[in-house]
């Protein structure tokens, strides 16, 4: 855990209790000051030319398809390098990203072009878990995804969904892609704190919205940087072919690992998007969790907060409370202006509360919806994963929304009526 970074720690270590500190009075160790300073003496290059070079060595392939993404790298690249705020060594970290999702084009684009059977494989009837960040997805997810007759994708393929050409599998049986997923996951519990917050073992199910990264267009890289511009470029741009790319490269997992079985998925920025998922999944059955906004944004700012606290030079809290208490009003307006394209018989709504009394049932409700028998193995499965996986086993967080943030909670809850009022979520943050 970095502690110093992030001034996070235990409570009570026996218990993992944790409670973040640092947001009230953010500040940062003179040593690691020290370290941050020292690096912003060293060159950068952070080019788009730079990264697409760095992922084509990183590979040794050079066929991107279609390049209009560049457009796209280059809009994220540039605003994240203008940010004077922030430190070198996070835009370093950046390019890391970048290089990554670029890499995974090119072997996305390998495959693709070496199998083009995988154009026929059907995506059946997916279930589709639809909800905002840190609203029970995850676990409703994978709690589903425990009944034998699913299959998900974990999060080790979500990392890297197609093989590099001419690795192999080791000694032991074990997928090069997994060894260095199951790696990257020792690193994050490095950060007690966020090992709480948000397993991510290479088996755990993860959102297919990590097979659009290659594209760069989704949400999900406004979890790994501040850039407002590119969240207005991703929001007044169409995204169902960049939902239809990342169903390419589900097809290209499906044809790696062949399964009858049907798939069980969920994504964060499918509340705003359902016209574009609707349009690339017309089958599916989508179910949308709601919960307190003040719960989620409580822990949307913390998580995300860690970020502001390790990365910027002067730590703007303020303006990262603006950004998601914004984000994630868009997010619930845009639910809510477009829950009527999916049909009823498609659409399931679920309370985060209901969620929590009865996980097992909730689960087994969403399987009939979906034309899935519940079974007694159907249960034996799901309390399978609940007895492996019993919920604060990592330790858990306590919050305080008003006080870490500086927000009134009473005005809060007005702006946010227009959803609560239609949807009957529990108020889980009170003064």
């Amino acid at each position: 855990m970095m502690a110093d970074t992030l001034n996070a720690k235990p409570e009570a270590v026996g218990s993992k209790i944790f409670r973040v500190d640092g947001f009230r009075n953010p500040s940062l160790a003179a040593d690691r000051r020290e370290q941050l300073e020292a690096i912003e003496a060293e060159p950068l290059d952070m080019s788009a030319q730079a990264v697409l070079d760095a992922a084509k060595a990183a590979t040794g392939l050079d066929d991107f398809g279609p390049m209009d993404f560049v457009e796209r790298l280059e809009l994220l690249l540039g605003e994240v390098e203008a940010n004077a705020n922030l430190w070198k060594s996070a835009k370093k970290q950046f390019i890391g990203f970048c290089v990554k999702a670029a890499s995974n084009r090119l072997r996305n684009q390998a495959y693709l072009s070496a199998n083009p059977e995988t154009a026929d494989i059907v995506i059946d009837r997916p279930i589709i878990i639809v909800g905002l960040p840190r609203s029970g997805t995850t676990h409703l997810e994978n709690l589903i995804a425990a009944d034998r007759r699913l299959r998900y994708l974990p999060v080790y393929l979500g990392s890297e969904a197609t093989p590099t050409p001419g690795e192999t599998i080791d000694p032991d049986g074990k997928d090069p892609r997994w060894i260095r997923s199951n790696a990257h996951w020792d690193r994050m519990k490095g950060n007690a704190i966020m090992a709480a917050m948000h397993e991510h073992s290479p088996d755990h199910a993860c959102g297919e919205n990590e097979l659009q990264m290659p594209d760069f267009s989704t949400y999900q890289w406004e979890w790994m940087a501040e850039v407002p511009r590119w969240r207005d470029y991703y929001l007044s741009h169409d995204q169902t072919p960049h939902y239809a790319y990342g169903k390419r490269i589900l097809q290209a997992v499906a044809h790696q690992f062949p399964s009858e079985r049907r798939w069980i998925m969920k994504g964060n920025q499918h509340s705003e998007q359902l016209p574009a998922l609707n349009a690339v999944y017309p089958d599916a059955i989508f179910v949308q969790t709601h919960r307190d906004p003040l719960a989620i944004l409580q822990s949307v700012l913390t998580m995300r907060g860690l970020s502001v606290l390790a990365n910027q030079k002067s730590p703007d809290i303020e303006g990262h409370v603006t950004y998601w208490v914004d984000r994630i009003e868009t997010m619930l307006r845009a639910y809510m202006r477009d829950m009527e394209v999916i049909p009823a018989n498609r659409r399931i709504d679920l309370m985060f509360q209901d969620i929590m009394a009865d996980d097992i049932g909730t689960a087994q409700h969403v399987l009939a919806a979906a034309g899935l028998t519940p079974s007694q193995d159907s249960v034996a499965d799901m309390r399978h994963y609940m007895d492996t996986h019993p919920r604060g086993r990592d330790g858990r967080v306590v919050y305080d929304l008003a006080g870490d943030f500086n927000l009134d909670l009473e005005a809060l809850r007005k702006r946010f009526s227009f959803y609560t009022d239609r949807f009957p979520v529990k108020h889980e943050v009170r003064p």
